[in-house]
């Protein structure tokens, strides 16, 4: 009879109607939309909530990764969310979506967003779904393994039915990367050649083999400073590099 009692008491008491639902960990999505997606009633007894229930809700939200709902008392509820980082863009219907690492679709991308697209791994799937093809496997292990320094300066990923990786840079030199090898050091060399080349006119960075990347510059860039040194924005000097007619081996990485 006791326990029966007490029963009534924690699930009648108006000391345990729900006053407020707290978000945590949200930066994309909005607290209100988690509110209405967890679909938990103000002024509903907090044991008559079912937890497992909202959480579900909340999780079909493409943005949202993780998810716990979890009782205050008396009257609180927090929900504390695990948001998906887009890692890239992929062309869709319509436009541009971002996705996670995992390829999970996350949404329609900002026309501002600063995001590398890959190309040549399939469309975007829709919000929520994943794109789980090798070749968006490939490119997000290329991105993964670039800082964020070198990321930001590319503009486009595209991956070869041969699973064979270029690049574009945001000022549109054309690097032939190679297969999916020696990544980091490939990256490395990439960064240290970007800086020091500057505004000079490249028409493609050859990284295939990555103790021997090749640059060919463009024939107007040749004729101005064919014979210049190369020398990085950091102070350093690439060694090895040379330049010999159209196309110049730097060797010594």
């Amino acid at each position: 009879m006791l326990l029966l009692v007490c029963g009534f008491v924690l699930l009648s008491s108006p000391l345990f109607s729900i006053r407020e639902i707290q978000v945590e960990g949200n930066k994309q999505v909005a607290s209100k939309e988690i509110t209405g997606a967890a679909h938990i009633p103000p002024g509903e007894n907090i044991f008559r909530v079912n937890l497992k229930d909202a959480a579900a809700r909340v999780r079909r939200i493409p943005a949202v990764k993780e998810v716990a709902v979890v009782r205050c008392l008396p009257n609180r509820i927090k929900i504390r969310v695990c948001e998906r980082e887009a890692i890239a863009l992929v062309p869709g219907k319509g436009g541009f979506y971002a996705l996670d690492e995992a390829g999970v679709c996350i949404g329609r991308a900002r026309a501002d967003c600063p995001l590398p697209v890959v190309t040549g791994a399939g469309s975007a799937p829709a919000p929520g779904r994943s794109l789980a093809t090798e070749g968006y496997r490939t490119a997000v292990t290329v991105l993964k393994a670039f800082d964020a320094k070198l990321t930001v300066r590319l503009a486009e990923v595209h991956v070869t039915p041969y699973q064979v990786v270029e690049l574009f840079t945001s000022d549109g030199v054309k690097v032939y990367f190679g297969r999916p090898e020696k990544i980091m050091e490939k990256g490395l060399i990439l960064s240290r050649l970007l800086d020091a080349l500057g505004s000079r006119k490249v028409a493609y960075i050859d990284l295939k083999v990555a103790d021997r990347p090749v640059v060919k510059f463009v024939p107007a860039e040749e004729e101005k400073g064919a014979h210049d040194s190369l020398h990085s924005t950091a102070g350093y000097a690439l060694p090895g590099a040379t330049i010999s007619g159209p196309v110049s081996d730097l060797p010594g990485h």
